[in-house]
């Protein structure tokens, strides 16, 4: 495999190719100081050893920083803390890189206590505030505050430095005619408004020396309005190169972009053309990026002979043991990351610690350790993802575990999500537990209904309840006519031909049908009683959903309630007008309701039973996922 293989940044050596990203990761809790959090985090993916680990984002001054959850650099007094993380590091023989970070107007006033900075006063759409524009004196400081700190990564024992000019950032703000209105010389045209960007380069270089390794993060294209494009980028990458980067690390457009990057519908791998693009004017080492999840793409990028090295960062979330498994041959055993968001990008958003919707130890290395051995005879009802993630480590604390379930396949409602357009990824988290089931030895019972009478003798020791929910019927006059169905029936039967369709609720399992529905229909319109449509989509995952419907072209209505159903209408009651609008089926996406009757019914009959997943109430794959794994690691006997 070209994964195994070892390359070189100038002097640095690289055991293999597997380059594990800057990752926000929010675990600073006060002036961006490192964390025991955060030290174990990196000590627990730096043990299986990755070619090069890159920290970050580590801001180079206050004016940079996106809040104190991230990781200073920017003062003398951050080296003690940064020396503690790269010793930890060390200990694995892996090199690590600090990527020196600016934020620019991405920064909100709320958090810097005053206004962001930028090249130009643009109002920013991502904060929805407008930044004031540097002087030449606060350039010349920032640019000099990038070599400080660089020079404080080099006393902390880092390996080497990466410079962020990528995701729509400082560097980015200056580079692109979008954000950069100047009349000086730093705005204009292209070599122009690149001067910012190649002074921060030589300033880092001038700090740190000849023969210390500089990356340089790149935006391959920015994917916005106004944007430098692959081509103004293949123009700039060789001044990079001069000026003193010794690698550059290509990804993809700013985070205010309207072209998904990062979200499950974006193929895998989509992206790997820009850094090819990139490694056809520079002779450095290239690394390629943007949802490269498995060796399998890694290996097909690196094989056309473009890039050198493979950029991933969610991968090391789902699995830390990632290149362990490359390297040992257990390729099967990767839990490769889905893209679904949840734990990682939506919490950055949110301003909270990140974690990962699918390893509930991303994030908690030193409080979600594996409980204490035990023994005893569980059984599972319900083989969706609760009951999957509660037998995977029910079995590795020792106990014997029988699931059942009355469906044939394992993965309960994330087998029909997964048939969503945009949303197939689902189904690499379901092969995966399904995989693991059968490596641990869980005794699968498929295919047959449960039967309480059947446990009463049994001999199980704890029965847990993983049935999950059952759709809801809302209470809308003529909802029990035969051309009405709800989003569970339609999907698993995936019919054709159902002329035009109008879906009742606006809430995300409303849109997910909506997008479902239109390859089979003439005309799809969503109805939502509220304000907001796909207002329970996490935030970087809502406008690419938005997007997509918007697309396919479905209708939306909003503060518009359904007063009745009729054989060829729905009765529409908004604004205190009633209106008919057309239609040949319905489909109703009303919130899931858990299943409590066998949970009843066992308890009527005096059977101790516990309670896990969605059928407890929670909604969301993190939170499934998560309370499955808790439940299953305090459990005892």
């Amino acid at each position: 495999m070209r994964l195994l293989e070892s390359v070189a940044i100038r002097d640095l050596q690289l055991q293999n190719r597997l380059v594990f990203l800057a990752t926000h990761l929010g675990y600073c809790k006060e002036d961006g100081v490192v964390t025991n959090q955060l030290v174990e985090f990196y000590k627990e993916r730096a043990q299986y050893r990755p070619g090069f680990i890159i920290v970050g984002g580590c801001y180079t001054e206050r004016l940079g920083s996106s809040g104190p959850i991230m990781i200073g650099i920017s003062r003398d007094d951050h080296i003690e803390g940064l020396k503690r993380l790269t010793d930890a590091i060390h200990l694995f023989d892996v090199p690590v890189a600090a990527q020196l970070y600016h934020a620019g107007r991405y920064v909100h006033s709320m958090i810097l206590g005053e206004q962001a900075v930028s090249a130009s006063a643009v109002p920013c759409r991502l904060t929805r505030e407008t930044p004031r524009a540097l002087s030449i004196e606060e350039i010349m400081n920032t640019v000099g505050n990038f070599g400080q700190a660089a020079e404080r990564a080099k006393k902390a024992g880092f390996d080497a430095v990466e410079i962020i000019g990528s995701a729509g950032y400082i560097i980015n703000q200056f580079l692109a005619q979008a954000t950069n209105k100047r009349d000086d010389e730093y705005g204009g045209n292209l070599e122009s408004r690149a001067r910012f960007a190649l002074e921060v380069v030589k300033s880092v270089r001038d700090a740190v020396g000849p023969h210390f390794p500089v990356v340089y993060r790149m935006s391959g294209e920015d994917f916005v309005e106004e944007g430098n494009t692959l081509d103004d980028n293949k123009i700039l990458a060789p001044w990079l190169v001069d000026a003193g980067a010794d690698c550059i690390n290509v990804t993809g457009g700013w985070h205010e972009t309207q072209v998904p990057q990062l979200t499950m519908n974006v193929p895998r791998g989509h992206f790997a053309y820009l850094a090819e693009g990139i490694a056809d004017v520079v002779e450095v080492p290239v690394i390629a990026c943007n949802r490269i999840n498995s060796p399998t793409v890694a290996e097909r990028i690196l094989a056309r002979g473009k890039a050198d090295m493979i950029g991933m960062c969610r991968g090391f979330l789902s699995d830390s043991a990632i290149m362990e498994k490359i390297r040992s041959g257990e390729v099967d055993t990767i839990r490769t990351c889905i893209g679904c968001n949840q734990g990682c990008l939506d919490k950055v958003f949110q301003l909270q610690g990140v974690t990962c919707a699918i390893n509930p130890e991303a994030g908690y290395e030193r409080e979600r350790k594996l409980g204490a051995k035990g023994r005893g005879n569980i059984a599972i009802i319900g083989a969706g993802v609760a009951g999957l993630e509660a037998a995977r480590i029910l079995v590795l604390r020792g106990f014997k575990i029988t699931l059942y379930d009355e469906n044939t396949r394992v993965g309960g409602l994330l087998n029909l999500a997964s048939r969503i357009p945009g949303r197939g990824e689902f189904a690499a988290y379901v092969i995966h537990q399904q995989r693991e089931m059968k490596r641990l030895g869980v005794n699968l019972q498929l295919g047959s209904r449960v039967r309480l009478d059947s446990f009463e003798d049994a001999g199980f020791d704890r029965i847990v309840f993983a049935g999950g929910t059952h759709t809801a019927a809302p209470p809308i006059e003529g909802v029990e006519l035969p051309h009405v169905a709800t989003v569970r029936t339609i999907v698993e039967r995936s019919p054709e031909n159902l002329g035009r369709v109008a879906v009742i609720g606006g809430n995300a399992l409303g849109c997910f049908a909506s997008i479902f529905l239109k390859s089979r229909a003439d005309s799809v319109d969503l109805f939502e009683k509220g304000e907001r449509i796909g207002g329970d989509l996490g935030r970087t995952t809502r406008w690419v959903i938005l997007k997509a419907m918007a697309e396919k072209e479905v209708t939306t209505y909003l503060n518009a309630e359904i007063a009745q159903i009729a054989k060829d209408y729905v009765q529409v009651s908004s604004e205190d007008e009633l209106t008919l609008v057309g239609c040949d089926t319905v489909v109703v996406a009303a919130r899931p309701r858990p299943r409590t009757r066998l949970v009843e019914a066992a308890r009527e009959k005096g059977l101790s039973i516990d309670v896990i997943g969605s059928a407890a109430g929670y909604e969301w794959l993190t939170d499934i996922v998560h309370g499955a794994y808790d439940y299953a690691n305090s459990l005892e006997l």
